[in-house]
């Protein structure tokens, strides 16, 4: 009875599925579309819309792409299932007979064909809608490049000057003519009168915020005798940060309020609409110096920069720059100027950044200067990307300042004007990089207690190469790319690659890499809290702590690898044949890296060696000072590093001086002159032994005469110390108490002589 129900309900699946053909079909209004896609073709044979309109149409189809590509794979799953069932229809006969599921076999065919009809229609029309996009994109951008290369005559001419002038004047001095001119009416006095409360609120609370950012600022200063200069720069910027805030809401309660009054004209309102964009353009360009240049960020933080080389003025008039340009090219100007005053205040402008810009280039080559004077304090330092850095912007920032007043000297207004505001926005988009990355990095090692000297390890160089790459779409903006460009083209990155039956995805990689980076942070947190805080307390030796904690980093990074393969979804059931593939040239070429990382985890394990233990193996002797997965690092005496395998120390023969305890037996040879008293000799040795501090009474040391050597009496000290570590120094100490001792007792201490006899000196003498 099962088996039926079952067989039942497997051949009633198809026509369900079939039912809701039509309604997936509906989901799309393809006669829309079509009557989009009309539109967009005339658009595009015309040419005569606005960018505006363009770009509205051009979001329209985007939206309706991102639709089709999301019904592309409609009923794939019901695709597979009746490909399932067909696949396992029995082949026709092929003796000619007559099929007896002919039928049903028609039946799933024309099933199959219906269910791919909307993934396929789709397909076509996202096909459509690509193109379409493409060239809408190619449309407003070679209108952008008509744009920049308009040419217009030339601002140089001194017939235009006075005008120009008198038309700027008046334009910018337009908001200030109409408030004086304008009389209060009755309605706006009534206005007046009931906004007055919510217009002293807001003027109030203007001041009060500006003050509060102040008072932040300075509240940092009572924190520097209280914690450490490292832990007090992880609260400089976010506190400077917070006080922009608070002044950036101050000049947005105060135009707030100017527009409650009323008194306000038309020019007016266009103005105090822009108020506080300039306000914060204004703001920003001042917080940047202090920051760069404070002592404390990055590669600037070694130079001895003065205060003339720091100044604001540079940043505040590059920021005025940008302002002027703003208000040339917005409606209050435009209704007022005409195209030779736009001309000729650009080019004013122009050459005012041009100034600046050769101002700052001076500060560059002072700087530039000052890191080759430091190249023989750190040899490394001039060949740092960071100097690097410095050389391409002051040649760029040359060529710039050359070229944009000689593009609008001749005619080309937008292109200087778009050059110089690109420039300008590029440094100020560098510095606020260079600040960021300096922060997150000292913030990194501020909570994972590493030292100032590891920002040049592999995570602090990581983190400063994901910065540049989300500072990349902010420089493209800035030098012309649209949004809606750099849209389109993350969105063809996000739609990956097929590894076999694996698909990767920039966002499924970037994924994975950040929940790796966060797990392997964690671990290190982790380590760093067992190191510092809780194994210092235990009673567990240097070597297990070592152990310990590296036991922790192998399984942190091990599970932070696994939760990020797990989060991100990625299938690697696929890869086993890779991975058998890969074990065969494991137990081929990668035997003895594969046997020193497992040598390296028992060595953690068992620890049969610790760091900070005397060993000697494979004839070196030295101190261990770390043991990683694959070798082991030995200190020798002459202070040379020896790195083990470690499966040499696994297999191999290891003499471990100081494992367990420091207890170690000292051998001093002593020789005497053949004639000396034996027994004198034995009873100075003991008495020097036995008087020594750092010899053990129990067992005491012992005499040994050895036996009779080819010079002399061959004689040994073997002595118990409580520390071996000190056997070098205590040999020598003892060796001077023995010659002291017998240069008083008139015990001769003998040295090697030899008697030559000449065969047939007879013949050496004839010749």
């Amino acid at each position: 009875m099962r088996t039926v129900l079952g067989f039942i309900i497997f051949l009633l699946i198809p026509f369900s599925a079939f039912s809701d053909i039509k309604n997936n079909q509906s989901d799309l209004n393809y006669e829309a579309w079509e009557t989009t896609v009309s539109r967009a073709e005339a658009v595009l044979l015309a040419g005569r819309a606005s960018e505006k309109s363009l770009e509205i149409l051009r979001d329209e189809i985007g939206e309706l792409r991102s639709e089709f590509k999301s019904s592309i794979n409609i009923n794939s799953d019901r695709i597979s299932l009746v490909q399932i069932q067909l696949n396992a229809l029995p082949a026709p006969p092929d003796d000619g007979t007559e099929d007896p599921l002919k039928e049903r076999r028609n039946e799933l065919k024309t099933l199959l064909n219906d269910l791919k009809i909307p993934g396929l229609r789709a397909n076509d029309a996202f096909i459509q809608a690509d193109t379409l996009i493409s060239e809408l994109d190619l449309l407003l951008r070679a209108r952008q490049t008509d744009a920049l290369l308009t040419s217009v005559e030339s601002p140089l001419r001194p017939s235009i000057w006075a005008k120009s002038i008198a038309q700027l004047s008046g334009a910018f001095f337009a908001p200030l003519n109409e408030l004086r001119s304008t009389e209060i009416s009755d309605a706006q006095k009534i206005t007046l009168k009931k906004q007055a409360v919510s217009i002293v609120a807001l003027i109030l609370g203007a001041v009060i915020s500006w003050f509060v950012g102040l008072k932040i600022t300075n509240s940092i200063e009572t924190f520097k005798n209280k914690t450490s200069q490292r832990r007090l720069g992880t609260l400089t910027l976010p506190v400077s940060v917070l006080e922009l805030l608070f002044k950036f809401l101050s000049v947005l309660l105060f135009v707030r309020a100017l527009h409650l009054s009323g008194l306000i004209g038309l020019k007016g309102s266009l103005f105090l609409d822009q108020l506080p964009y300039f306000s914060a353009l204004f703001l920003f360009a001042l917080w940047l110096p202090k920051h760069l240049f404070s002592g404390d960020v990055g590669f600037l933080s070694s130079l001895n920069l003065n205060s003339n080389l720091t100044t604001n003025s540079n940043f505040g008039a590059a920021a005025l720059v940008l302002i002027l340009f703003d208000l040339t090219s917005t409606g209050l100007a435009q209704s007022s100027i005409d195209g030779d005053a736009n001309a000729f205040a650009t080019l004013i402008i122009t050459l005012m950044a041009s100034f600046i810009l050769w101002r700052i280039c001076k500060s560059i080559t002072v700087i530039e200067t000052l890191f080759a004077e430091n190249k023989n304090v750190n040899e490394q330092l001039s060949s740092t990307f960071s100097s690097r850095l410095t050389y391409l912007i002051n040649r760029f920032l040359l060529l710039s300042l050359l070229l944009a007043p000689v593009l609008v000297a001749v005619g080309y207004v937008n292109a200087g004007r778009e050059l110089t505001q690109s420039v300008i926005l590029s440094l100020g988009l560098i510095s606020t990089v260079i600040i960021v990355q300096d922060y997150v990095i000292g913030l990194y090692l501020v909570v994972l207690g590493e030292e100032d000297d590891s920002k040049d390890k592999l995570i602090p160089i990581l983190i400063s190469f994901v910065l540049l790459l989300i500072s990349l779409p902010f420089f493209a903006v800035i030098w012309g790319v649209r949004q809606r460009e750099l849209l389109e083209i993350w969105s063809n990155f996000q739609s990956g690659f097929e590894l076999g039956t694996i698909k990767l995805s920039p966002g499924l990689i970037l994924g994975f890499l950040l929940i790796f980076t966060v797990g392997y942070m964690l671990t290190r947190l982790v380590q760093s809290a067992l190191q510092t805080t809780v194994l210092p307390r235990t009673a567990m030796d240097s070597g297990a702590q070592t152990a310990i904690i590296s036991g922790v980093g192998y399984v942190g990074i091990f599970l932070a690898a696994v939760v990020a393969f797990s989060t991100t979804g990625l299938d690697l059931s696929s890869l086993a044949i890779v991975a058998g593939a890969l074990s065969v040239g494991i137990g081929f070429g990668l035997q003895n890296i594969v046997s020193n990382f497992v040598s390296g985890i028992i060595l953690l394990i068992e620890r049969p060696v610790s760091v900070g233990d005397w060993i000697e193996v494979s004839g070196k002797m030295g101190y261990v000072r770390d043991i990683s997965v694959r070798s082991t690092r030995i200190e020798t005496f002459d202070r040379s590093d020896v790195i083990i395998p470690n499966a040499d120390l696994v297999s191999g023969v290891v003499t471990n001086y100081t494992r367990g305890n420091t207890v170690g037996r000292v051998i001093i040879p002593v020789g005497v002159a053949y004639g000396t008293d034996t027994k004198i000799v034995e009873s100075v040795l003991k008495e020097i032994a036995e008087a020594h501090p750092k010899i053990l009474k129990d067992p005491g040391p012992s005499i040994v005469f050895q036996g009779f050597g080819p010079d002399s009496l061959d004689f040994e000290i073997r002595a118990i110390l409580g520390d071996v570590n000190w056997m070098l120094s205590i040999k020598s100490e003892i060796n001077h108490q023995i010659a002291e001792r017998f240069a008083k007792e008139g015990i001769e201490i003998p040295f090697a002589q030899r008697e030559i006899w000449i065969k047939n000196p007879e013949s050496i003498t004839k010749t």
